[in-house]
């Protein structure tokens, strides 16, 4: 078992990274772009794996990490089909516009 003021430190950090959910959960719904959002997403998946390492670092059980480390994956994997996602928008977006004629 884990001594008092390492548990103590633990509930702590745990308490004040959960707390992170509040302004990221905030920026998901109401966030003005869809850059904002996938943003608010990704960071939601470092927030999980952050409580994960800590339940790890509480319990002293190591599967709490391999949790973490799949939590950590799925959300880089998730914010690079968004950046995918939200780039081949605009593009469609910028096509979509009309060009300006050269007059000669």
């Amino acid at each position: 078992m884990i001594s008092g003021l390492i548990f103590s430190a633990a509930v702590l950090a745990a308490a004040i990274v959960a707390l992170g959910v509040i302004p990221v959960a905030w920026r998901l719904l109401a966030g003005p772009s869809s850059a904002d959002r996938a943003i608010a997403t990704d960071m939601l998946g470092l927030i999980g794996a952050c409580l994960a390492a800590v339940a790890a670092v509480i319990s002293g059980d190591a599967a709490f990490l391999t949790i973490a480390l799949g939590i950590a994956l799925v959300g880089f994997l998730t914010a690079v089909a968004f950046a995918r996602l939200l780039e081949r928008s605009s593009m469609k977006r910028s096509e979509a516009l009309p060009r300006e004629r050269i007059m000669e």
